[in-house]
């Protein structure tokens, strides 16, 4: 009877693990997210469902990386609509001046000095924004491999800092929290960018006839730095928010453009977060959240 009970307990051990373990990879199975396969030699009922459950996972990796893929895909042709879009803007009013100007001067306008003037103005305008719109793909697409140290953050931010202090417009303040050093982990060059980009983002955000307030400020725990950068500008309007960090090649978006993804794609890069809260006509802060370097200590 005893000997009955022990094989009955085997027995069951030997089809309740392997269910176990099914059940537990089942529970862990995401979308876009790596899944083990089980490695399981018998070929009984428990084997033929382990088997099943192998296809599954391999088939869910091939659709993850075709989703990826096409969105992928997705996401670069709408990059080229909206680069066609932002090259073609200028260049049909660019084309109507030139026009103008050489049927000015065949009619023999006695103003033609002042359009060529004008219209030259206009041009290179024109051009310049052109010149914007190329300088912003080159930067995103060109994003390189970061190379990762151990810096201070506290002198990365006054060093931002000190790019827009001779601004008479703008009052800038930088509360580092007491905090005279403060280590982190990443490519100091990359997060310099970031956090400039940041700050100009907040900064073109502010009506031109308006006193502007940049505002950088930390907060600090045993593991994380969180820096908030605010404005006092015009606010993020909802159309704007609904793709804040998605490439964007606009224009009308208060000079955003590929701003906001690169600056997403290198938080990224190190490990952080970048996140914002937004308020009509009263202004943004954008959230940086990234670790601290562990193997040291912060002075005060």
């Amino acid at each position: 009877n005893c000997d009955g009970k022990v094989v009955e307990v085997i027995l069951s051990d030997k089809i309740t693990q392997p269910l176990s373990l099914i059940r537990e990879k089942l529970r862990g199975i995401q979308l876009g997210k790596k899944s083990e396969l089980i490695n399981y030699p018998a070929h009984d009922e428990i084997g033929a469902l382990v088997k099943e459950y192998n296809h599954k996972v391999e088939e869910l990796a091939e659709s993850a990386e075709l989703l990826a893929r096409s969105e992928r895909e997705s996401a670069w042709r709408e990059m080229a609509k909206q680069i066609a879009h932002e090259i073609k803007n200028p260049l049909t009013p660019m084309k109507l001046n030139i026009q103008y100007l050489q049927r000015a001067k065949e009619e023999g306008n006695e103003h033609y000095d002042d359009f060529f003037e004008r219209v030259t103005k206009n041009l290179i305008e024109q051009i310049d924004t052109l010149s914007g719109i190329a300088t912003e793909f080159s930067n995103f697409a060109q994003i390189p491999k970061a190379k990762n140290e151990v810096f201070n953050l506290i002198e990365v931010l006054k060093n931002v800092c000190g790019l827009f202090e001779p601004n008479q417009n703008l009052n800038f303040t930088l509360d580092t929290n007491n905090l005279a050093e403060l280590k982190v982990f990443a490519d100091k060059e990359q997060f310099s960018r970031a956090i400039l980009n940041l700050v100009k983002n907040g900064i073109q955000a502010i009506p031109p006839d308006q006193k502007g307030e940049i505002e950088i400020r930390i907060q600090t725990d045993p593991r994380t730095v969180l820096i908030a950068i605010s404005d006092n500008g015009n606010g993020i309007s909802e159309e704007a928010q609904e793709n804040m960090f998605q490439p964007n090649f606009t224009t009308k978006t208060s000079g955003m453009g590929l701003g906001l993804s690169i600056v997403k794609n290198i938080v990224d890069n190190f490990g952080g977060k970048i996140w914002y809260s937004t308020e009509p006509n009263k202004g943004t802060t954008f959230f940086v959240e990234m670790p601290v370097y562990k193997n040291e200590k912060n002075s005060k």
